[in-house]
């Protein structure tokens, strides 16, 4: 998938996670996109990929907004508040991959068992 997109492919991937850390906090999640336009700066690690990645401030803990600061944009001559943040995801939080060919998804990983024991994680720590 990262080489795809490093060598100028242009690939469009949903990678479904139990979760990912911004600024180094986890964050429950389900899924994030990864393309040349939303991950174009994505690399891999050992035992993970990061990108940088732009979220909506109430998304993110204060100390994170504080830190990073918010950045205006302007979408559709709305004004857009968003803070740009470093996004990590771990190997093993990763239950699938599908890549989007023509509009029609092609699963090239699979991993139920990272989901449910994900799953049972989080819950564990919400209660």
């Amino acid at each position: 998938m990262i080489s795809s997109l490093h060598n100028g492919e242009d690939r469009r991937y949903h990678v479904g996670v139990t979760g990912y850390y911004i600024e180094g906090e986890f964050y429950s999640a389900s899924g994030l996109s990864v393309d040349r336009s939303a991950t174009p700066d994505i690399v891999e690690t050992d035992g993970t990929f990061a990108c940088m990645a732009m979220f909506p401030p109430g998304a993110l803990s204060p100390g994170t907004v504080e830190k990073n600061g918010i950045y205006t944009i302007d979408e559709d001559g709305k004004t857009v508040e968003l803070v740009r943040v470093k996004l990590e995801v771990i190997l093993e939080d990763v239950w699938s991959v599908a890549e989007f060919i023509d509009g029609t998804q092609h699963i090239l990983f699979l991993d139920p068992e990272v989901l449910e024991s994900g799953s049972r994680q989080f819950w564990k720590h919400q209660h």
